[in-house]
């Protein structure tokens, strides 16, 4: 069974959209909270699913943020990305994509929107994270995040698209929800990220992880 992390902040009242869309069964999520997010209190009065954990971070961004959860949970059978404003329209489909990830693969789904093109809300193998170091290149805080792993995916022929497994993302980008203070500091936080992007792309990054993947394969043979 596999990881999947779900950060969330300022949204105790719209998260429960994604909470109560789907039968969780025994999938183990981690609810990821700002530490210092007014709304945190709200969060932590509401009755969660039973396999679901609340950890507080001191970080902002999604990208810390998850890296900072691999660190404390670094062994896991494969590792997801979900958010708080994405709901799944699949029953099970999160077990499906545990499946399709295994250990070495980049899993996603179809969000209707950029479908095969990019891999969002990916679940990736435990081991390829592993190898890899972590679960969002340095300086990546929330944009482009799925972008890096889709990269990664085109070199070692890993990715696995699951066009059956749909979920509906409420943004603003694609005109399905209002914008709000949530929205616009992630906005904040991604400046520049083509450039960082670009740098971790060209600058050796990526290239060396890739080798340290192919490396990890080959004493796992």
């Amino acid at each position: 069974m596999g990881l999947w992390i779900l950060t969330s902040m300022g949204r105790p009242d719209r998260i429960r959209g994604v909470v109560d869309s789907y039968d969780w069964g025994a999938e183990k999520v981690i609810l990821a909270l700002y530490e210092k997010d007014k709304r945190l209190p709200e969060y932590l009065a509401q009755t969660w699913p039973q396999s679901w954990k609340i950890e507080t971070v001191p970080m902002l961004g999604n990208g810390p943020t998850y890296n900072e959860i691999l660190q404390r949970y670094p062994h896991e059978r494969c590792y997801g990305f979900l958010a708080d404003d994405a709901i799944l329209n699949v029953q099970g489909m999160l077990r499906l994509l545990e499946h399709a990830a295994g250990d070495w693969n980049i899993a996603y789904a179809n969000d209707q929107h950029w479908g095969e093109k990019l891999p969002t809300m990916p679940c990736l193998g435990g081991d390829l994270v592993r190898a890899v170091g972590y679960l969002a290149p340095q300086y990546l805080m929330h944009w482009a995040i799925d972008t890096a792993w889709g990269e990664l995916g085109k070199k070692l022929g890993n990715l696995v698209y699951r066009e059956d497994l749909t979920y509906t993302h409420l943004n603003p980008v694609w005109g399905t929800a209002p914008d709000d203070q949530t929205y616009l500091a992630g906005r904040a936080r991604s400046f520049g990220w083509q450039d960082i992007l670009r740098a971790w792309m060209l600058g050796g990054e990526m290239m060396r992880a890739i080798e340290r993947v192919k490396q990890a394969q080959r004493r796992a043979a």
